[in-house]
């Protein structure tokens, strides 16, 4: 002890108490983070489906696809097709169409008549009594066939033939599935950071349900069984547009009745609208939903984004203020988290088969946190009106 005491003295007389505190602080911000990337987020590659059937018995069971759209010409020549090519037995593709345009139901009606997979269900949009998303896959879900529905949009598409094929192990074992959807890549710094914000989002999500707690799913890639929807009555929260992919989900999960497939070739792409600020405004919209969530959820989304922020804040005091070798030390501590980050996120990558990103991954390390939080605070202060019913 009393060569503890000496040496605490002489740090004490070099760096002064606060900076002690300061250093202390920065090397506890650290283990907290090193314990979401690795032993938190370090789960997420390694995750494998215990199938009680092998993938041969999985093709044996039947899907149905369920689509709520507006007039999406461009998804009957480019989305249609490779869900209609997906390698798997017995599946449907139900539309729900929303709408008053004619020439786009009858081209939808046409290509039912050449495939007696795709059938559609039309629902005409009143301006005075909008139809919401969720009405319209009530719709879609009553009229499937099958008990398995997978829940999609159309601004997604699968990124291979094996997309329904993959879903359905996770069937074979659960009546919840989970999957991903990335971002369409396209060229410029701006794509991989709206790809890395959407990957680590997932991230979130993905690695809570397999600590058993899980909070949301996605609505480009999910499916649930059609009796379980029915046993708990349909959506809820009918007052807002939105909820079907986290708040609905969360009152279908149990610890044990889903699973989640991650895979490359099932995981799904969605088209983007715009740049940044479509993608801000999806970020906002979507954040609508997180007071509801539970308070678990809320912490371990939230302690992420704010211990990442703070370890930046004091590390750039501490190497203001401190002497050199202190900086040194600050330096050092920095460049083992980054290592860290950056090496397990190239593995989250490759198991969600997203390519190009971990070489800027600093940029989305440093803006994320800032971004999480600005994004929570414009909700707060400027509500998105369209959120309510």
């Amino acid at each position: 002890m009393e060569i503890f005491a000496r040496y605490y003295s002489a740090a004490v007389e070099m760096y002064g108490v606060w900076g002690l505190a300061l250093l202390a602080l920065l090397l506890l911000l650290f283990i907290v983070q090193m314990r979401y990337y690795l032993a938190i987020f370090g789960r997420l590659p390694s995750f494998r489906i215990k199938s009680q059937r092998d993938a041969a018995d999985a093709r044996t069971g039947t899907i149905s696809v369920v689509i709520v759209m507006g007039d999406h010409y461009e998804w009957t020549e480019n989305t249609l097709p490779l869900l209609l090519a997906q390698d798997y037995d017995l599946f449907e593709i139900i539309v729900v169409y929303v709408g008053n345009n004619g020439e786009f139901i009858e081209t939808l009606e046409g290509l039912s008549a050449e495939d007696s997979r795709l059938r559609i269900s039309r629902v005409k949009q009143h301006p005075l009594f909008p139809i919401s998303n969720k009405m319209a896959l009530n719709i879609g879900i009553k009229a499937a066939r099958y008990d398995n529905i997978v829940i999609t949009t159309p601004d997604a598409r699968p990124t291979s033939s094996r997309w329904l094929s993959l879903l359905a192990k996770g069937f074979d074992k659960a009546e919840i599935v989970i999957g991903y959807c990335g971002v369409e890549p396209a060229a410029g710094v701006t794509d991989k950071v709206i790809r890395a914000s959407r990957m680590f989002s997932s991230m979130l999500y993905l690695t809570a349900a397999i600590r058993r707690h899980p909070y949301r799913g996605t609505i480009h890639n999910m499916g649930f069984a059609r009796s379980l929807y029915f046993e708990h009555k349909g959506f809820g929260h009918l007052n807002l547009n939105l909820g079907e992919d986290d708040l609905f989900m969360q009152q279908l999960f149990t610890d044990f009745n889903y699973t989640i497939v991650m895979h490359p070739r099932a995981t799904m792409r969605q088209v983007r609208w715009g740049g940044i600020a479509w993608w801000i405004h999806e970020c906002r919209l979507r954040n609508h939903a997180h007071p509801f969530y539970p308070s678990r959820a809320r912490w371990f989304v939230g302690g992420e984004a704010v211990s990442r922020l703070l370890f930046f804040v004091v590390a750039v005091t501490a190497a203001a203020m401190m002497p050199f070798e202190i900086q040194m030390t600050v330096l050092g501590i920095a460049a083992l988290r980054y290592l860290a980050v950056a090496l397990q996120m190239r593995r989250v990558a490759r198991r969600l088969g997203e390519e190009g990103l971990i070489g800027l991954w600093f940029v989305n390390d440093v803006l994320e946190p800032l971004f999480a939080i600005g994004i929570t605070v414009s909700r707060i202060i400027k509500p998105i009106r369209e959120v309510w019913r």
